[in-house]
């Protein structure tokens, strides 16, 4: 499906060629070492001199070629994947043919040329940049780290057109999708080896962008933020369901009410949109946190027009412990494993006992359905002390809560094992709420964090179980800290990480995530 394309990088971005200097061939260096008045060259056999390279690119020395021309970027090729090593190759020996019959040159192309030039830049895994820009299909200026070079080739650049120039391609499976409904998307327009995709749907409108406190780009201040996901080797094919809820800029959530939108495909490198038509969903949504709901298990369901919600399941996921009291008709939820009793006999009529406390009300009775046991939303959100709304338009619940973290108070005599508990209060908050900027004030300078954002997918840390500290060499602190995950793309429900605080310049801080 063709996109319009927006490319966040311009004329001023392709004047600024920038590549390290002292990167020319050693042979150069060594002839320079100690010239005499025999070899050293006049003004006019400078310009005759061929290139000083002391051997040829080697194709596994290529760590990415990219070719580009005005907006343009095509899909570069990377070392590391295979199906462009044939590629690579062939780039190779046009790029030796084009150095060995190069001469140094003082021109340069500026302004407009440079901006609609044809470039090639080759990559070299030692950090060494070859960048070749085509002003014609005749000439070819050739910069090696601050060295300047010329070339005549009539053929070169239709070669490198044969092998490089191949559109970035992108797609989505639905112009119409539905919320609740799976949604595929495929590209290869990301530019950069790896990186993170970012889904947003926008109502119609000029788009100025913006920059959320966090670090993360939006088309707009109406954008919504829908789906994230990882991108390697420029290249990316995922699928998401589409939410009832997207995040804003100011890290809320906001219905995403069914009509006409443009969804954007932002991979920091180049962001396309495409105008679609979202559709309400077909049966009632659930978004956690906002992001949709597609266990079963978790299903919600209407009754008499009240949205009831399942309640082992969901206390499940947050892993809590449930247990049902047949003989007395009782359901039992707990953060901690408990063996409360009811002291009656047998009842008619159901009852719900969370941490020890009866929920009452006439808007809090539980409903079985098909032998499970349902609560009312707002039984839901006084029983878990969630935030629940159902909005109609989108026929969606959106519950969001907050992880149950470490008491601080319980450390309050013990300076670096508290210092220690705020940080991993404050971890667990910025892993959730994906804040990179909160999240790099915690670590030390070059510490080890945990897997990436777009690594651990809509993971969600539900709460802290246990922790157990020890000390280390140096004063260093080590905790052994069980968390509880919601949406772990590996279907883990927790994880026991080793972190390691340290201290800098005075300040706790992490070290290291394992």
């Amino acid at each position: 499906m063709k996109m319009k394309r927006i490319y966040m990088f311009g004329l001023a971005a392709l004047l600024a060629v920038g590549v390290p200097a002292g990167t020319a061939g050693t042979a150069q260096a060594a002839e320079a070492a100690a010239p005499t008045a025999a070899n050293v060259p006049t003004a006019a056999e400078d310009e005759t001199m061929a290139v000083p390279v002391s051997s040829a690119i080697q194709a596994s020395a290529v760590q990415r070629v990219q070719m580009g021309r005005s907006d343009m970027a095509y899909v570069p090729l990377f070392g590391s994947r295979a199906a462009d090593q044939d590629a690579i190759a062939k780039t190779v020996t046009i790029a030796n043919r084009l150095l060995k019959n190069a001469k140094p040159t003082t021109e340069q192309l500026v302004g407009e040329d440079v901006y609609f030039a044809t470039s090639v830049d080759i990559k070299l895994t030692d950090g060494t940049d070859i960048y070749l820009q085509f002003n014609d299909s005749q000439q070819v200026y050739i910069l090696v780290g601050e060295d300047k070079y010329i070339a005549q080739d009539a053929t070169a650049i239709n070669e490198f057109y044969a092998l490089l120039a191949v559109p970035p391609q992108r797609d989505i499976s639905t112009l119409k999708p539905a919320i609740g409904q799976t949604v595929g998307v495929t590209g290869s327009d990301a530019g950069n080896y790896k990186g993170t995709v970012r889904i947003f749907v926008e109502t119609p409108g000029s788009s100025g962008g913006y920059m959320t406190a966090k670090g993360v780009g939006y088309p707009s201040k109406r954008a919504l933020l829908v789906f994230t996901a990882p991108y390697i080797e420029a290249r990316y094919n995922f699928q998401f369901t589409m939410p009832a809820y997207g995040e804003a800029i100011d890290g809320t959530f906001k219905p995403i009410t069914p009509g006409i939108y443009d969804l954007y495909i932002d991979t920091g490198w180049s962001r396309t949109s495409q105008r679609v038509m979202i559709a309400p969903p077909a049966a009632p949504a659930l978004a956690i946190n906002g992001v949709a709901v597609n266990d079963s298990a978790l299903a919600p369901v209407v009754s008499n027009g009240v949205m009831l919600l399942p309640m082992r399941a969901l206390a499940e996921s947050f892993g809590w412990y449930v247990r049902w009291d047949a003989a007395h008709k009782a359901a039992f939820v707990s953060t901690q494993p408990d063996t409360q009793e009811i002291n009656q006999g047998s009842s008619a009529t159901l009852s719900l006992w969370v941490n020890g406390k009866q929920l009452t009300g006439v808007n809090a009775k539980p409903v079985i359905k098909k032998g499970r046991v349902y609560l009312p939303l707002r039984a839901t959100s006084e029983a878990f002390g969630f935030q629940l709304t159902w909005t109609p338009s989108v026929r969606g619940t959106l519950l969001v809560f907050k992880p149950q973290l470490l008491d601080e108070g319980a450390y309050a005599g013990e300076a670096k094992k508290l210092a220690a508990t705020k940080l991993l209060n404050g971890y667990v908050n910025a892993m959730n709420s994906r804040d990179a900027v909160a999240l790099g004030r915690m670590f030390v300078k070059n510490g080890t964090p945990a897997q990436l954002f777009e690594i651990i997918g809509q993971r969600l840390i539900t709460g802290i179980r246990s922790v157990t500290f020890e000390d280390r060499p140096g004063g260093a602190l080590l905790a052994y800290v069980t968390f509880s995950y919601l949406f772990d793309p590996y279907g883990n429900k927790s994880g026991t990480p080793g972190i390691v605080f340290m201290q800098e310049n005075g300040t706790w801080k992490i070290s290291d995530v394992d």
